[in-house]
């Protein structure tokens, strides 16, 4: 990095390395702390990973980022070596068992993932889209769990489980598939903007791939300019609402039905049949 190259190193995984620490400690009599690692194991990892840096114009402008991996028994992050390399690192991706079993890869539980650098590492147009998203996932994990229990919901809760299970298909991706920033833009804008509402759960993946494909073909300038202003404007969005809507129409269901969202037209009142009152208010006295 000291050349101006920018390095990604992975530390897989730190836990077998604080166990193994701790077992040769134990060994030469070390005073044992909590979960009986030595006291110094937190200066361990952080001498290590606090070499993560990236330097100045001076020394070469290259980078050094670490991406250590902790194994958490039984979904405890609050254990000691989770809980210590969570407070040096700059944020946290937990990876949920269950939801790798239920078929959701990758298998990110939004509540508990969390990131410190905050908005300065996206682009405009990603924070647009995507300000709503971890909301609305939480909102619906709490709601699955309830829905699980209750016998009736209301139509708003329902929505919401609706819209939250095309958002989880929605971010199902497969190895080795990395996605440039403005399809990624284009496919969360999908969800977060309600316009898989109308397709069912099952096409949703084969909706997003096939979309991006027909904007690769037909509507390449939205991506050039999301790629190059790295905004979503009014006009951006104008656009690629068209294109969703005229998409929708050529696309069909895996049962053959249509997905297109049809407008129910308001039909007009006749003005005998409008009711017209005048409401008096009479102002308080004054007080004497």
């Amino acid at each position: 990095m000291y050349q101006g190259k920018h390095v990604l190193i992975v530390f897989d995984d730190l836990t077998k390395q604080a166990e193994a620490y701790r077992a040769i400690s134990l060994l030469l009599r070390r005073p044992p702390g909590r979960e009986a690692y030595p006291g110094d194991v937190f200066y361990l990892h952080s001498r290590l990973l606090e070499r993560c840096a990236k330097l100045s114009d001076e020394l070469g402008a290259g980078s050094l980022t670490g991406l250590p991996i902790i194994e958490t028994k039984a979904n405890d992050i609050s254990a000691y070596i989770p809980t210590n390399v969570i407070s040096i690192t700059d944020g946290q991706c937990f990876l949920q068992t269950d939801l790798f079993n239920q078929g959701v890869r990758p298998a990110v539980n939004v509540g508990v993932s969390v990131s410190r650098v905050g908005g300065a590492a996206q682009i405009k147009a990603m924070k647009e889209v995507a300000g709503s998203l971890r909301l609305e996932l939480s909102q619906y994990r709490e709601l699955e769990a309830f829905a699980a229990f209750a016998s009736d919901l209301d139509a708003t809760s329902k929505a919401q489980l609706e819209r939250g299970a095309r958002l989880v298909e929605l971010l199902k991706q497969p190895q080795n598939s990395p996605y440039p920033v403005e399809e990624q833009v284009v496919a969360i804008y999908l969800g977060t903007g309600g316009h898989l509402d109308s397709v069912p759960v099952e096409d949703v993946m084969r909706f997003e791939q096939e979309f991006l494909d027909h904007v690769r073909g037909s509507h390449a300038d939205i991506l050039a300019d999301i790629r190059e202003t790295k905004k979503f404007s009014e006009d951006t969005e104008t656009k690629l609402t068209n294109a969703v809507n005229a998409f929708k129409k050529s696309f069909a269901a895996t049962d053959g039905s249509s997905v297109e969202v049809k407008g129910v037209a308001a039909e007009a009142l006749d003005e005998s049949a409008v009711g017209q009152e005048t409401v008096q208010v009479r102002k308080p006295a004054p007080k004497k």
